[in-house]
């Protein structure tokens, strides 16, 4: 990657780059661009292209509608309550 194009890349990304950082990327990018061009170079004739790796499909139960505990029943063992409330200790403070 030269010089003039990681500037005007900067630029649009509205990003101030040094020198130094200029000639650190601009390295890092050929780096980059080396092993995307041995990659283009595999012979992928015959494969058949990926769009999902992972096939696994969500397993999903019915819906099951069933009568809920009376309230009295739900509070029996409930250290406080108010009316149909469970009551819990405050943790934000106001």
């Amino acid at each position: 990657m030269d010089k003039d194009t990681l500037e005007r890349m900067a630029d649009i990304a509205h990003v101030h780059l040094y020198d130094q950082e200029i000639k650190q990327i601009s390295k890092e990018l050929g780096f980059l661009m080396e092993h995307f061009d041995k990659l283009s170079q595999v012979d992928t004739e015959g494969i058949t292209p990926t769009v999902h790796p992972i096939t696994d499909k969500n397993v999903l139960r019915e819906d099951a509608v069933w009568k809920s505990l009376p309230i009295e029943e739900v509070l029996r063992n409930a250290p406080d309550k108010d009316n149909r409330f469970f009551r819990v200790p405050r943790i934000i403070e106001e």
